[in-house]
């Protein structure tokens, strides 16, 4: 089975409170390198610049995703991101931002399922949609759609409802903030409420919070692991990397919610791409979660 992830490559810098690293990363990269892991064919859908080093195109190639010239812009560098982190606070900053992704690198090939994620609104509705109609089971991040960049790069959260994109997905991940830039609430019930008038699969983190899944008619309530977060970054592309793989061989969303929540958290364990590393005790983990969802609500 195959899988394509669309959105930036990215090069980021990562300052912890005791030391500074540097690492690639993006969608491609944390939930593509997942599902390979899980024995998935993976395409990524993205742009590197000049300055992306060969060698990390190499290791990228050996692990399971090939980029293709085509992928590779002469003009831009590297989209770039710098993230500052000082115990739950996360501030996250865009310095360099490579060129769009366009129509020309899709593929023209049916995928299993594609995960659209954009980081900085390098996914224009155009390759959404010839995307869309090459996936049998299209799955969204929004959170390069939700965001704005200040004049110094600090990313920030802004409203965004786009129906074409919407009500064009069979599945869609979260956080509060998201959730409040897609539907004016932070309450993440109603969020689902609201949306499942466009979407039929759906999923709201909250943190160390019990997520919330919806699935049909059917609210569901998740309880989350209790992890040391040593970093975070990744974490949201592990979960939906870890839900793709999962839900393309079982076709059951909540189970799929519970492994990817498992990862995620246990994911944070690590730092950077070693977030890929996932320990083998995920699955029970999963499986502990998935036998204590309850039904919170029914719409």
């Amino acid at each position: 089975m195959n899988v394509l992830v669309a959105g930036f490559i990215t090069i980021d810098r990562i300052d912890l409170a005791q030391r500074q690293i540097t690492s690639i990363g993006g969608p491609p990269c944390y939930a593509g390198l997942l599902c390979a892991r899980f024995g998935f064919d993976v395409m990524p859908l993205t742009k590197v610049g000049p300055d992306f080093p060969d060698e990390q195109i190499v290791w990228l190639a050996r692990n399971g995703l090939q980029l293709r010239a085509m992928d590779r812009s002469s003009a831009k560098k590297t989209t770039r991101f710098k993230l500052v982190i000082k115990g739950s606070e996360r501030v996250l900053y865009l310095v360099e931002r490579c060129e769009d992704l366009t129509v020309e690198q899709v593929p023209d090939k049916q995928f299993n399922a594609s995960l659209i994620s954009p980081l900085a609104h390098e996914i224009s509705i155009q390759v959404f949609e010839e995307v869309r109609k090459r996936s049998d089971f299209c799955f969204l991040d929004p959170q390069g759609f939700v965001r704005m960049f200040d004049a110094s790069g600090r990313v920030v959260v802004d409203s965004w409802n786009d129906d074409k994109v919407l009500g064009n997905v069979d599945a869609l991940k979260m956080d509060l903030e998201e959730a409040n830039a897609l539907t004016g609430t932070t309450n993440g019930k109603a969020a689902l409420v609201k949306l499942s008038k466009k979407v039929r699969k759906a999923v709201v983190t909250r943190g160390s919070d019990p997520a919330l899944v919806l699935e049909g008619n059917k609210i569901s309530q998740v309880e989350v692991p209790k992890v040391k977060d040593l970093d975070s970054t990744g974490a949201g592309d592990i979960f939906a990397g870890a839900l793709i793989s999962c839900f393309l061989r079982s076709r059951d969303f909540l189970w799929s919610c519970c492994f990817g929540i498992a990862a995620s958290s246990m994911s944070l364990n690590s730092i950077a791409l070693g977030k890929i590393e996932l320990p083998h005790s995920v699955d029970q983990q999963a499986r502990k979660l998935y036998s204590s969802a309850t039904t919170v609500e029914t719409i």
